[in-house]
């Protein structure tokens, strides 16, 4: 009974919603009030085979679900590839939720332009995501768009990271819409871009092929405005006891940490430093040793010939960091381990006999 009386209030207020907001629908003919616009250079770079699109609308709509869900929406047309929908791993915009379920969201009024940088959960703390696939985006926004004559940004929530990063490219605060508190805009000027790296349709598959434009413009962008450490640290492990992400945690970490301790490692939890401190460490050190984890992305800014060891599930087929070692010359290797039987967590035990082999 709970359920039933569940399932009939979800359906009423679907009902109400759709007489507010009207049917979503894909586009049978060509969209009025949208502009589309190719990049095909970035910094002198052709870029001309990843097809990248940027796209205006005029009085546009933007609808996120906070999760995995995107949607850009003309005169209550989709814009497909323009929108994002993920589910289980795979990109299928064509199956975007809006489509089935509609808006059960009012519909809010922002005055200007607005650059849309939200992808749900994907882009929210995760620094891989934020790093790869939100800031290239800025990126390919302001190859058309002088970001300061935009007038707002449209993010997910954001935390003190990413707000680190974007005072670094110069978005400023007071600009910021929080899609958590803003799920279904409309504005005068909508402004949105082709996902950087999303080609392959499964996300695995994407990053393990990432584009090498994507790795040089953050290491350009980046290196030149962080500052060299007084006592620079040579050899670092990145310790993710403290990781909100329960997969790929060590159960003998505290037993690893003591012996690379001995091997004259610095133990170092990414979250306690700041966007600047991190970017400085891995510019600066020659041996990385990590769990698979977001805070490898960093290896971005490493040196060439740096020693990067990954210590990774065998059932993870996730190839971004070698991929982002290839780009940048680094000495790559891996460390695969079955997942511990019967937890639940995916977490891995590494035994020091295997370690000492790649120190």
């Amino acid at each position: 009974m709970k359920n039933l009386i569940k399932n009939i209030y979800k359906n009423l207020i679907k009902f109400i919603f759709l007489k507010i907001n009207g049917k979503i629908l894909l586009p049978n003919k060509k969209v009025k009030n949208l502009k589309v616009s190719e990049i095909n250079f970035i910094n002198g770079v052709n870029l001309k085979k990843y097809k990248y699109k940027l796209y205006e609308i005029v009085n546009g709509k933007i609808f996120t679900n906070y999760v995995e869900n995107v949607s850009i929406i003309s005169d209550n047309f989709l814009i497909k590839n323009a929108s994002f929908q993920q589910i289980n791993g795979f990109l299928k915009n064509s199956e975007n939720e809006v489509l089935k379920s509609g808006i059960s969201k009012f519909l809010k009024k922002v005055n200007g332009s607005v650059a849309v940088l939200t992808q749900g959960a994907s882009g929210h703390h995760n620094y891989a995501h934020w790093m790869l696939d939100i800031i290239p985006k800025i990126k390919l926004i302001s190859n058309l768009y002088a970001l300061n004559k935009i007038d707002y940004f449209y993010f997910t929530r954001l935390n003190s990271f990413q707000k680190q990063t974007l005072k670094l490219l110069g978005v400023e605060s007071r600009k910021f819409i929080d899609s958590n508190y803003k799920r279904y805009l409309m504005v005068d000027k909508l402004i949105a871009v082709s996902h950087p790296y999303y080609f392959n349709k499964s996300f695995f598959n994407s990053q393990s092929k990432i584009p090498t434009w994507i790795i040089r413009y953050l290491r350009k962008e980046f290196l030149k405005k962080v500052n060299n450490p007084k006592k620079k640290i040579k050899k670092i492990f990145i310790d993710r006891s403290d990781s909100k992400n329960t997969h790929c945690k060590l159960i003998n970490n505290e037993e690893i940490k003591k012996f690379l301790i001995k091997k004259s490692y610095k133990c170092i939890k990414l979250s306690e430093l700041t966007f600047s401190e991190q970017v400085s460490v891995f510019k600066n050190c020659n041996k990385v040793i990590a769990p698979h984890g977001a805070g490898l992305t960093n290896i971005v800014f490493c040196t060439k010939d740096t020693k990067i060891v990954e210590i990774i599930p065998k059932d993870n087929s996730n190839k971004l960091f070698k991929r982002i070692s290839r780009i940048n010359n680094l000495n790559y290797k891996s460390i695969y381990l079955n997942k511990i039987k019967d937890n639940l967590n995916g977490d891995i035990y590494l035994d020091l006999e295997i370690l000492k082999k790649f120190i």
